[in-house]
């Protein structure tokens, strides 16, 4: 169709717009609202700056809204613990994974 020849009727209202938007998976959450009121999801800002999956879940801990922060942590530190181990091959204190060489 040519942009020329569009009609007000060939645009959707604005309560159609709406109810389209407002059932976009990014603006709808899951079980819970302890991502409702951040000024940005996580899940944006994961993807916008291409974080790992680890990191990703570390980002979701610290700044959803705590049901039990210490858990919460303890879960974040995890997945810093996984990725420093599956991306950099290394344990939870920095130390390289593996056998030490033999002179």
């Amino acid at each position: 169709m040519s942009i020329d020849k569009i009609t007000p009727e060939d645009y959707m209202s604005d309560a159609e717009w709406d109810k389209q938007i407002d059932s976009l998976a990014s603006n709808q959450q899951v079980g819970g609202d302890h991502y409702k009121d951040l000024a940005i999801s996580p899940v944006d800002y994961i993807y916008a700056n291409s974080l790992s999956w680890s990191i990703g879940n570390v980002i979701k801990l610290v700044t959803r809204k705590k049901f039990d922060p210490v858990e919460d942590l303890l879960k974040a530190k995890h997945y810093i613990d996984l990725e420093l181990e599956k991306v950099y091959s290394c344990d939870s204190n920095g130390k390289p994974l593996g056998k030490a060489k033999k002179n």
